[in-house]
């Protein structure tokens, strides 16, 4: 009895891992916002939680001015790398691929005095210490990818 119990058990867990494989696939990213720049399949959820491309598109959407007044040329490329991350090759403990810190400095930079004249500050979630400094070893999207 109790050797049924641990193969209806693991046969379960199997199912529940093989369920989380398939919603984990990588895709081209489809986000009318980013789907020009971002070429390289991705892989949801994102780094804030972001179940769908869907989800990630309904947030991105609210920077949708800046980018329009173009405050920084380096906004939506920041934007775009960070709610759509690359996929990775899925080894344990690999990190999920952020944009360089100087990528997120440099966006906020060309935006933040536009967003206070109207009373906003960065968001705390894009805070730029929250992610990595480009360096030889870093796994970060610098902003040389986007031509910048």
């Amino acid at each position: 009895m109790a050797s049924f119990k641990i193969r209806s058990l693991l046969f379960l867990l199997l199912l529940i891992t093989v369920q989380e494989c398939r919603s984990s696939k990588c895709k081209q990213v489809t986000t009318p916002m980013c789907s020009d720049i971002i070429r390289y399949p991705v892989l949801m959820p994102n780094m804030f939680g972001h179940r769908s491309q869907d989800e990630a598109n309904h947030v991105i959407q609210q920077y949708k001015p800046l980018i329009s007044v173009a405050c920084s040329p380096f906004l939506k490329p920041f934007l775009c790398s960070a709610y759509f991350s690359p996929c990775t090759s899925g080894q344990p403990g690999e990190k999920r691929k952020l944009p360089c810190r100087s990528l997120c400095k440099n966006a906020s930079a060309g935006c933040l005095t536009l967003m206070r004249s109207f009373g906003f500050e960065w968001p705390k979630d894009l805070r730029c210490d929250r992610f990595p400094e480009q360096s030889p070893t870093s796994r970060c999207i610098p902003p040389e990818s986007f031509g910048l």
